[in-house]
């Protein structure tokens, strides 16, 4: 039990050094992902573009005891000239509805939007699109994309290269001021250091009482307590 506390410790060491982390270099400034090369975890980004008609439910998300969803849309940077970039933006929580078979509303700005967040590892697969078959004359490309408005499960359920995605491999969560944002409360970690302290104290607890249970039923020093204090009251008489 005592190993078992300190392992506890330990992971709240580690967890602290984690958020430590997450949290300088969240304070940094936002880069603009055009000029970004390989993305690194919790990087602050600023992006300006507009949101398609591209997204996605990620269910059975909570806030505070609630169920709900996590909005995933796709998210266009650039122009013809310059080159477009697609990115899977997730912007936040909205609760669900009594009737669970009914999707809630989601709404989105039609303008272009200058939008702030942080690269988050996860995010569709990076599988091959299969093939398409031929097109039918007069049938729209965008039959062939993946069916949008649905409930996912897992975020790798989405196919990047369907989507067309700039790095498949990550999203970008938006920031809890950021225009267009949800309901954010990101957790970074899924045990947050001063838990691990309480389970600690938990083993070092049970690991004292269980000591003493062993000292009082396993040696005589019960008997040496009550010796001592029966001739201690006796003295006092």
């Amino acid at each position: 039990m005592l190993w078992l506390g300190n392992w506890q410790l330990q992971r709240a060491e580690e967890k602290q050094q984690i958020l430590d982390k997450v949290d300088a270099r969240l304070s940094s400034q936002p880069v603009n992902l055009s000029g970004l090369g390989e993305p690194q975890a919790y990087t602050p980004v600023r992006l300006l573009g507009f949101y398609t008609d591209e997204y996605f439910y990620l269910d059975n998300r909570t806030r505070s005891g609630r169920v709900g969803y996590e909005i995933l849309q796709v998210f266009e940077t650039g122009d013809s000239r310059s080159g477009k970039a697609r990115w899977l933006i997730n912007r936040g929580w909205i609760p669900a509805g009594s009737d669970r078979t009914r999707l809630p509303e989601v709404t989105y700005p039609l303008a272009a939007k200058v939008i702030t967040g942080f690269v988050y590892p996860g995010g569709a697969t990076a599988e091959p699109a299969k093939a398409v078959p031929p097109q039918i004359s007069g049938q729209s490309p965008s039959n062939h994309m993946p069916e949008s408005h649905k409930r996912i499960q897992r975020l790798d359920d989405l196919n990047g290269s369907q989507l067309n995605l700039q790095h498949a491999k990550w999203h970008i969560r938006l920031s809890a001021d950021s225009d267009t944002a949800l309901l954010t409360d990101w957790q970074l970690v899924s045990t947050k250091p001063q838990k691990h302290r309480g389970y600690a104290v938990q083993w070092f607890s049970m690991a004292a009482a269980l000591f003493v249970l062993w000292l009082l039923g396993a040696t005589n020093f019960r008997q040496i307590l009550r010796d001592k204090w029966f001739k201690k009251a006796t003295e006092q008489r």
